[in-house]
Formats: C-alpha cells, sequence, structure tokens
C-alpha cells in the first residue's frame, strides 16, 4: 500500500503539535496539586509554579502547585478561546452488501472506532453515532444528511464480497460542497485484520482533513472494540443515550454484562458510572438509595480511570458524579479538565462540564458548552435536555422552552424535559401554557401553574395529597424515587409564599437524593421567595454542604462486584 498521508505530514514537520495542558488534581480533596501534561508552551494562570517530573515523583508529566488559584482562572486555562469548529464530518453506517450478518458487527466497531479516534482531533466537529443513526430509513440524499446534521464533510463505507470470510472495505471522504472525492481506499477486511483497516482510513482520512484546514490537531488514537466485552458495551451505550428508565436499568446490566466477560474492560466501568449517575439526575427509582447508586458510581469511574488513565470516559464519568454530588468545584473540574484534554470533541464531556460550570454561575460559558453538545449530537434528546435545564438556571426561560420541546419531540417518554418546559413557561409567564401539558410525575409543578391561574383550591388539593403521600411512605409516581414529590412540593410551598413551610421538604428531598434539588431548578426563580430571605438561604447551604460528605462514606462502602447481584 503507497505511503500514507499521516507519515508525509510527520516527514515534512507539518504535523501540529500538541499543545495544550491537562489539570488534574492529585488525590484526595483538600490536596492542592495539580499534574499537567504538555509538549510545547502552555501559558499558566497566576498562582501556578513547576515542580519538576522528577522532584515530584511523577514520571512523565510535571507537577504544579496550586497557590489559591480561582475557578474561573481554571477554567480559562481548560477551555481557552479556540473559536468554532474548523471543520465538520459525520460517519454513516457501513453499507454491508455482502449478506454475511459478520460485516455488519465488524462494520458497526469500525464505525464506533472511527468516531472515537477523530473526536480527538482538536477543531473537528464529529457528530455521534446516534445523531446519525437518527437518520437511519429516512431514505436522505447525502446532502440532505449533511444539511440535518449541520456538516461539511461525510464518510462513507461500502462493504462488498471479496472471498470466503472476507469483505472489500470500499470508504469515501466526500466534501458535501461542489460534492467533492477529497480521498478514498480499499481495503480487505476480516475480523483479523478490523483494525489494521480502521488505523489506516484514521491516518489517511485525518491527513487530508489537516491538509485541508492545517489548525486541525490530531491526537494519539484508542481502541476500544478487541475487548470480548465490546458488543455488550455498546449495547450499553446505546441503551443510555434513550435516558428512559428502562433503557438506563437495562444499559446496566449490559456494562455489568461487559464486565463480567472482561474484568479489566475500563470503558464498561465508565459507562457502569454513567448509568447510575444519570439514573440520580433523572430521577428513577433503581430499588436502591440514590446515595448508593452515587458511591457506586465515583467507585465505577475510579476504576475505569485506574485500568486505563487515558480514558476521558472514565474522567467525566467521574467529573460528572462528582459534580452532581456537589463535590467542590475544584475537585470535579480536575476531571472534566483531563476529558477535554484527552478528547475534546465527545458530546459527553461538554454536556457534563456544562452542569458543573452553571452549577458555580459561569453562564456563557456554560451555555457554550452545552450548545457545543448539541452541535456534536444534534438529533440526541439528552443533548438538548441538557441545553434546556442550563438555560432555565441562566434564567433564559424562551430558550430552555424552545430546546426542553426538541428534546420531548425526540423522546416523548422521557419527563425531564417537560417539566423543564413546564417551569420555564411558568417562569416567563406563559401559565395557560405550562397547564397544558403533560408534566408526568412532576404533578406539583401542575399545582404551582394552577395556583397561578388563580385556581388555588385545585392546586392546594394536589399539594395536600403529595404532602400525605410523602408522609405515608408510599411511593408517590411508580419508576420514579419521591425525590421528585419532595422537591416538587418544596417547589410549590416556596413559589407561593410559604418558604418556611417548604424548608422541611428541602431537607426530604436532599435526604433521599444528593441531586435532592437539581441546583438548576433551584436557582432558576422558583425559590427565589425562599432564596432572598438570609437565614433560609444559608440553611439550604447547609444542607447541600453535607451531600458531598455523605456521598464520599457511600464511595467507602460501595463494592461493584456485589451490586452485580443487586
Amino acid at each position: 500500500m503507497p505511503e500514507n498521508g499521516s507519515a508525509r505530514f510527520l516527514k515534512e514537520g507539518r504535523l501540529l503539535p500538541w499543545v495544550l495542558g491537562l489539570l488534574i488534581l492529585a488525590g484526595a480533596v483538600g490536596v492542592g496539586l495539580i499534574m499537567v501534561r504538555t509538549s510545547g508552551e502552555v501559558t499558566l494562570p497566576a498562582g501556578f509554579t513547576v515542580i519538576s517530573g522528577e522532584d515530584a515523583g511523577v514520571t512523565g508529566a510535571r507537577k504544579l502547585e496550586w497557590e489559591e488559584v480561582s475557578l474561573g482562572e481554571l477554567i480559562a486555562a481548560t477551555v481557552g478561546p479556540e473559536g468554532d469548529f474548523q471543520a465538520s464530518i459525520a460517519i454513516l453506517p457501513l453499507e454491508n452488501r455482502t449478506e454475511d450478518a459478520l460485516f455488519d458487527t465488524l462494520g458497526s466497531g469500525m464505525v464506533d472506532e472511527l468516531i472515537a479516534r477523530l473526536s480527538r482531533v482538536r477543531g473537528l466537529k464529529v457528530i455521534s453515532r446516534q445523531s446519525v443513526e437518527e437518520l437511519d430509513g429516512l431514505n436522505l440524499t447525502l446532502a440532505q444528511v449533511a444539511d440535518t446534521l449541520d456538516v461539511d464533510h461525510i464518510l462513507v463505507g461500502t462493504a462488498v464480497p471479496y472471498r470466503q470470510g472476507a469483505a472489500r472495505l470500499q470508504v469515501r471522504l466526500l466534501q458535501v460542497e461542489g460534492e467533492l472525492e477529497l480521498w478514498r481506499n480499499d481495503y480487505s477486511v476480516d475480523r483479523r485484520n478490523r483494525m489494521r483497516a480502521v488505523e489506516e482510513v484514521f491516518e489517511e482520512v485525518g491527513a487530508t482533513l489537516l491538509e485541508e484546514f492545517p489548525a486541525l490537531s490530531l491526537r494519539s488514537p484508542v481502541r476500544i472494540t478487541d475487548s470480548p466485552g465490546y458488543v455488550s458495551y455498546a449495547a450499553g451505550n446505546r441503551l443510555l443515550n434513550t435516558r428512559t428508565r428502562e433503557g438506563l436499568i437495562r444499559s446496566l446490566d449490559a456494562f455489568r454484562s461487559a464486565i463480567s466477560v472482561d474484568v479489566a474492560f475500563a470503558p464498561a466501568y465508565a459507562g457502569l458510572s454513567s448509568a447510575y449517575a444519570l439514573a440520580i439526575t433523572y430521577r428513577y427509582d433503581l430499588g436502591m438509595d440514590a446515595y448508593s447508586a452515587a458511591g457506586l458510581a465515583l467507585r465505577a469511574a475510579g476504576e475505569a480511570i485506574r485500568l486505563d488513565p487515558n480514558l476521558a470516559e472514565g474522567y467525566a464519568a467521574r467529573g460528572y458524579i462528582s459534580s452532581l454530588g456537589l463535590a467542590p468545584a475544584h475537585l470535579a473540574h480536575a476531571d472534566f479538565a483531563r476529558a477535554l484534554e484527552l478528547q475534546p470533541n465527545a458530546p459527553n464531556v461538554a454536556a457534563w462540564y456544562a452542569n458543573l460550570l452553571i452549577r458555580e454561575g459561569f453562564y456563557d460559558q456554560a451555555l457554550a458548552e452545552a450548545q457545543r453538545a448539541v452541535d456534536l449530537d444534534p438529533l440526541s434528546p439528552a443533548r438538548r435536555t441538557g441545553l434546556a435545564f442550563e438555560a432555565l438556571r441562566a434564567r433564559d426561560y424562551r430558550l430552555a422552552v424552545d430546546q426542553a420541546r426538541a428534546a420531548s419531540s425526540l423522546e416523548a417518554e422521557v419527563a425531564l424535559p417537560r417539566s423543564i418546559q413546564a417551569l420555564a413557561l411558568l417562569l416567563s409567564g406563559r401559565t395557560e401554557e405550562c397547564l397544558d401539558m403533560d408534566v408526568g410525575p412532576h404533578i406539583g409543578i401542575r399545582a404551582m401553574c394552577l395556583h397561578a391561574l388563580g385556581r388555588v383550591e385545585q392546586a392546594t388539593a394536589i399539594a395536600d395529597s403529595l404532602r400525605a403521600a410523602l408522609l405515608s411512605g408510599r411511593m408517590v409516581s411508580p419508576g420514579y424515587s419521591n425525590v421528585v414529590a419532595a422537591g416538587d412540593l418544596a417547589a410549590y410551598l416556596a413559589w407561593t409564599g410559604s418558604p418556611e413551610r417548604a424548608m422541611p421538604w428541602i431537607h426530604r428531598a436532599y435526604a433521599l437524593s444528593p441531586s435532592g434539588i437539581d441546583p438548576r431548578a433551584l436557582e432558576s426563580g422558583v425559590f427565589d421567595n425562599l432564596l432572598t430571605n438570609s437565614d433560609m438561604r444559608r440553611e439550604v447551604a447547609g444542607i447541600r454542604d453535607r451531600v458531598w460528605p455523605r456521598v464520599q462514606r457511600e464511595l467507602a462502602e460501595a463494592d461493584i462486584v456485589a451490586s452485580f447481584a443487586h
């Protein structure tokens, strides 16, 4: 085979160096160390002092002393003014013309590998597999696919019969504007040499894009499909993306299955962590205490990182559950900084980082990251839900309504986006629209809308029924944790002018879950009557301060293997 494009670029010195430092907090809370791996000059925020790797006892890294560096400085150093994506690409599912189902499986794995690798190219927007597959069966032209996904390049592959157990894989990189074929090549593919083909496609496509867009920067490749647990892991990811209760429960089973056949398969632990954490965010009843789930999520993420210190998904998962569990912001930020360095264009990383940014009041940055996640995964209901929630906290109610509505149109079964939309409508004075919505288990939000329209008797009846159900200890909404009812009852009482009566239910909500009342709802305007009272605001802060220590206690008791029997 002729010398590939990446080799030419390396010989000519045209492949851009890696220039972004990565930040990781070392050790437990309170340890003031940050490790940064660099190749090239990096501008550090004030307060950092470089110590040699030898002095620090760290191999292949530099250790920096942390001297009261603000979170804002860390965020600025992590994200940086990168501007828009330089180029964009969607990888279409492999078209299998061999009549051999083996190549459906091989093709699926190759697409996942290519997305994982190309998403490490800084400046390249790589559309997630989920969004691409949403278009399957719609018979769209390539131009229509590109327009829907907002990309300027498409990678297409076709498997055709070659010989017994092998196929000829024809791959083309197309530039949509002008319908130009920028690159093409053919490969002989079977189960044994699939990875060689993936590596060559990645190198040649990367080199072609670098030639067109020199500002791009290639990262080192990753391999995720060699494990015997990969098929179960991939199924778990697809189930996870639905964000339905059934999907999350089945994803837990799939990740456990992957681990049972490969106990060293780091991505499966990251997936397991994410599934537990998302069940907490979406308030689903998993048949276990939400704090126990948080402890298991932290344990699984830590195991993923231990097994593969270069796994972006592991750091993203740990950052997400840490942020959700109200860990100190610098601690959660360090994981996201590492994940962003390893895989800057993964939609999960951007979306979950936005969660931390909005929690800490960095509204513009949070909305930008949440929007970037939508750009990378435009047909994912989860990305739209995330942007809607960040917008609710930022009090951009119009954006919250629009994105929540889009999320519901993509996945009608999930209640969370409908609750966000209803709150945004209520807070923006569109109360009748709020009342017209099906809010699922969030009947407390319906009570708020009724009260705002003067239908106080009906609103009070709903609130009283919630209170009675919670006091009785029974499940209020099957499939959902009672944190939904406790949080909504607290919101109703605060909204309707009885903040002192809301406080016990805020205590109850956080006793049930580390995300008792999601910070994005707590600070959205619903609780203003309560939070403007300095004593009550301090009491809420005190409640929240106790969450992370409790999560850490659950972490100390967490046993992943034992949880498989749950």
